[in-house]
């Protein structure tokens, strides 16, 4: 769950100066429209005494927090998952064990320089910007001036545009978007055929005419050519390479930033040796602590206690104990 450190800024001041700064820092996200948790922020800090002293507050306190963490990084609908446990509160009403289950399933809150890291990274995904990672940005530049001037391009565009009134299909920006395809190439659930009304069969037109000229969409009269991709998501680091691309992987893409960008999470060194060695100790943490327990049930205490574990686990008896709290608070 949350890190209450990381959460007391959002408890301290007086709620109204609290909403007005959590709403301007949620503003400044850069998929706050995606997520859109406004209401969510002003109904928290709208709560009473009495809905503050209801027994499952303290799981909203925990869950709240994740709404100013990047966008990327939510490994659920934080959104909804807040709201839900809001209305309970609000209602009188306990939250259901599984509902629990979820919330206590949500990681610590990333630390203030992860998210930071994070959200420049949004930023520039959101302006369609990855010059940070990717070198060869010529080779995208090239290929789009010249599908613009594609004649069959073109002609296909014409085509769709005579069967179907395409401006109803374009969102508030203006862009048509294909299906988007999902991690290990699964497909999202509205794949199967369908061509009972208009907005399927425009669908599958439009999807295909998207394979055919490796667009994620079009944007107004502009082709949105696919790009050579670095995107972080909840769950790893994704690298597309459009079809179309000659790749390099020596001067296309900045792999230093890459690996600087997915490590910027705490990814730990691995290896054989250093695998072997966290085992190791993850074995030595979880007999030390079995030990602890058995020298407080027959009563040791202070010293004695720390002596009588220490030689169980056959260390130096020279050895500080100061060594042995260290191991009983890692989290190997």
């Amino acid at each position: 769950m949350g890190d209450e450190a990381g959460a007391i800024s959002y408890f301290e001041s007086d709620m109204e100066s609290t909403l007005q700064k959590d709403l301007e820092r949620f503003g400044g996200m850069a998929f706050g429209r995606v997520a859109d948790c406004r209401e969510l922020i002003s109904r928290f800090h709208g709560l009473n005494a009495e809905a503050r002293a209801h027994p499952d507050y303290a799981v909203l306190r925990e869950v709240y927090p994740w709404v100013f963490v990047p966008l990327t990084l939510w490994p659920v609908d934080v959104r909804g998952v807040g709201l839900h446990v809001l209305r309970c509160i609000e209602a009188g009403k306990q939250l259901d064990e599984e509902v629990k289950l979820l919330c206590s399933f949500l990681p610590k809150i990333p630390p203030e320089q992860v998210c930071s890291s994070i959200a420049d990274y949004e930023r520039a995904v959101k302006a369609g910007s990855y010059e940070e990672l990717i070198e060869a940005g010529y080779k995208f530049e090239l290929m789009e001036a010249e599908l613009c001037q594609h004649l069959e391009f073109r002609a296909d565009w014409e085509r769709i545009k005579g069967k179907f009134a395409v401006e109803r299909y374009r969102n508030a920006k203006g862009v048509i978007r294909r299906r988007m395809m999902a991690e290990r190439n699964f497909r999202p659930g509205d794949w199967k055929f369908s061509w009972e009304t208009e907005a399927q069969r425009f669908q599958n037109v439009f999807d295909a005419f998207c394979h055919r000229w490796d667009l994620y969409g079009m944007e107004g009269e502009r082709p949105l050519l696919l790009k050579l991709t670095v995107n972080l998501t909840p769950y790893g680091t994704t690298i597309v390479v459009p079809r179309y691309w000659s790749f390099d992987r020596k001067r296309d893409v900045k792999w230093k930033a890459i690996t600087r960008l997915h490590r910027v999470r705490g990814v730990q060194k691995q290896g054989p040796k250093l695998s072997a060695g966290r085992l190791e100790r993850r074995q030595e943490v979880a007999r030390a602590r079995r030990l602890m327990e058995q020298a407080k049930r027959a009563q040791l205490k202070g010293q004695m206690r720390t002596q009588w574990v220490m030689g169980r686990l056959g260390w130096d008896a020279r050895t500080d104990e100061s060594r042995l709290r260290r191991l009983l608070k890692s989290e190997e």
